[in-house]
């Protein structure tokens, strides 16, 4: 009696159609697998990434020789287009893992320091050429000294850039990239500038009547003014932190793209020119928080995560001198912002009027109080607590903050709860609060503190700046 064929052999206890899936799915259990990742060896390198690598820089490589070939500041249009480009390539480089490689290293982190570098650039290009139709609120001589200090820093940028290109030619040979000649005049794609979006209407704060909507985005403005004032006073140690900046960059682009859904082109903005002021200083800070974005970005990811590496004295080469990154965001940039930000307050305040409400009740302002030690005796529950009563006549909030945490002065209950943190501290030292809200509301807070517990009022570094 012959053998049963492979496919019919019967499994004890089983019947013939069981023993057919049993050992098919047996054979199929033995199959491999592949994985979805496949390191490369060299063979693979010269013949399959080195032939992508040199498709995928051959334009930026012909940007960068137009680029280096300018005597003065490039147009918008060819930084623009250098920007795109160098996002993709980089892009590229990480799907191929060349942040993980010691060969395309360098090559990675020259092409991040030429993003990095011309976004900055393109930023300040943006705003060199805007300047002069955003009505800002300076004079003739401050205006002039803006702009000269804008295109001194714009100038390293492009600096920067050329000496990175140099060294990337360099890279290229030693990776063995083959470049080729490059066609200096050879006609250049140059992608629109200017992008459509999506109207942002799904913010919760802004009110249905077009008005009060108005109100609240001017408001809006001076909270968030507030707030980066609050941070140069206290946030030194970040300034040269990706985090803050891109807060506040978010938050004036967000009061940007408000005002041009809700106030560009309205009969509002006709009939009160200010307004046109108000979008010209929000658009200029935005822009440096731009500029400064980029710069603090490169700082913490390119130079301070390789600090005295091989690959940190290379980049730092192509950058003269890195402590210039911190000078144009701590001297330049920042100041400048609290600058525009400041006169776009004072421009609120005018607008306020001209619409028929006490400026008072809306312009947001910050005071720091000292609390003298002796005075424990009087920051107690029972006279400290009718600051709520005061707080609440106004429509906007006042807060109080201390020790990093932040108070509501409107409500009894988080006023019960910072009067004894602030009463323990008080037995140490004298105390330092910080109070923010509506400038009327917090004129009569101050005087308040300083008749109960006298408190004596301390002048903001910011305040020194403007002055």
């Amino acid at each position: 009696m012959g053998e049963r064929p492979p496919c019919t052999r019967k499994v004890a206890g089983s019947s013939p159609a069981i023993s057919t899936f049993y050992f098919k799915n047996k054979k199929m259990r033995k199959q491999k697998t592949s994985s979805l990742i496949k390191i490369m060896n060299e063979k693979e390198i010269k013949e399959e990434f080195l032939p992508k690598l040199e498709s995928a820089t051959k334009n930026i490589l012909r940007i960068l020789s137009h680029f280096d070939s300018k005597k003065t500041l490039p147009q918008r249009e060819l930084s623009f287009s250098l920007m795109k480009e160098a996002d993709e390539i980089e892009a590229f480089l990480d799907e191929f893992g060349a942040n993980n490689n010691k060969k395309f290293f360098l090559f990675r982190e020259l092409i991040a320091t030429i993003r990095w570098f011309n976004f900055f650039l393109f930023q300040g290009l943006h705003l060199y050429a805007r300047t002069k139709n955003y009505k800002l609120e300076i004079t003739p001589e401050e205006f002039k000294d803006f702009r000269t200090e804008l295109k001194k820093n714009l100038i390293f940028g492009q600096t920067v850039i050329k000496n990175t290109t140099k060294k990337l030619l360099e890279e290229c040979k030693s990776i063995g990239l083959k470049i080729g000649k490059i066609d200096l005049y050879s006609e250049q794609l140059f992608p629109p500038i200017q992008r459509k979006i999506l109207p942002p209407d799904i913010d919760e704060g802004i009110i249905k009547e077009e008005e009060e909507r108005i109100f609240e985005i001017l408001i809006k403005y001076l909270n968030v003014c507030e707030e980066f004032n609050l941070f140069l006073n206290y946030g030194k140690e970040k300034f040269l932190k990706e985090e803050p900046i891109e807060k506040y960059r978010s938050l004036f682009h967000q009061l940007e793209s408000l005002y041009d859904t809700y106030i560009k082109n309205t009969n509002f903005e006709v009939e009160i020119a200010d307004f046109q002021k108000v979008r010209g200083h929000i658009a200029t800070c935005l822009h440096l928080l731009e500029m400064a974005k980029a710069l603090v970005h490169f700082y913490e990811r390119h130079i301070e995560k390789f600090y005295n590496s091989e690959i940190y004295y290379k980049i730092v080469e192509c950058i003269g001198d890195k402590r210039k990154i911190e000078n144009i965001v701590e001297k330049f940039i920042l100041p400048y912002v609290l600058k525009f930000s400041s006169k776009g307050k004072n421009i609120c305040e005018k607008i306020f009027s001209q619409m028929g409400r006490k400026p008072e009740e809306f312009l947001i302002d910050t005071k720091i109080l000292i609390i003298p030690s002796h005075r424990i005796e009087d920051f107690h529950i029972r006279p400290i607590m009718p600051v709520t009563q005061i707080a609440n006549k106004y429509k906007l909030n006042s807060y109080l903050y201390f020790n990093r945490k932040k108070y509501n002065l409107k409500s009894p209950i988080e006023m019960a709860i910072a009067i004894p943190d602030i009463r323990e501290a008080l037995i140490k030292e004298n105390v330092e609060i910080l109070i923010q809200g509506p400038l009327s509301a917090i004129n009569e807070i101050v005087e308040f503190f300083k008749e109960k517990a006298g408190a004596v009022e301390k002048i903001l570094k910011s305040e020194l700046i403007i002055s």
